[in-house]
């Protein structure tokens, strides 16, 4: 077992235990990805992905609705300590943010990952200022 598979398993035996919401998408191509739709607002994603000569990459990844492009998300994002690498994407009608970690600095399970960053990144969620346009008032 190569060790991407190692941490696929690994994931797989822990949301059967805690997590059931997740579902994995059996035809993605770039390693592998689940989804979480437990909670209808927000769509989670989790993907373990590996390049060539790379290590594996844990990423963590939430979708927002759009009305978060009228706050101060971004600059909350930007001015952060983290453990972990975040970017902000911004499509048309929605955000997505995410977080993500190499194997080489993972100090948990990938399950206690998804939960750190989880935590992390509703907490800057639930910071971030909305913006209000006076001028449609």
């Amino acid at each position: 077992m190569n060790l991407i598979h190692y941490y696929r398993q690994q994931f797989l035996e822990l949301i059967t235990q805690f997590e059931q919401s997740w579902e994995e998408e059996p035809h993605y191509k770039f390693g592998f990805l689940w989804h979480s739709y437990a909670n209808t607002s927000y769509k989670e994603m989790f993907h373990l992905t590996q390049s060539r000569q790379e290590s594996i990459y844990l990423m963590y990844a939430i979708e927002l609705p759009a009305t978060y492009t009228h706050s101060n998300i971004s600059d909350v994002i930007k001015h952060v300590a983290s453990p972990y690498e975040l970017s902000i994407y911004v499509f048309p009608h929605k955000l997505l943010l995410t977080s993500s970690i190499s194997t080489d600095n993972l100090q948990q399970t990938t399950l206690g990952f998804v939960n750190q960053a989880r935590a992390e990144i509703i907490d800057l969620v639930f910071s971030a200022i909305t913006q209000v346009d006076y001028l449609d008032v």
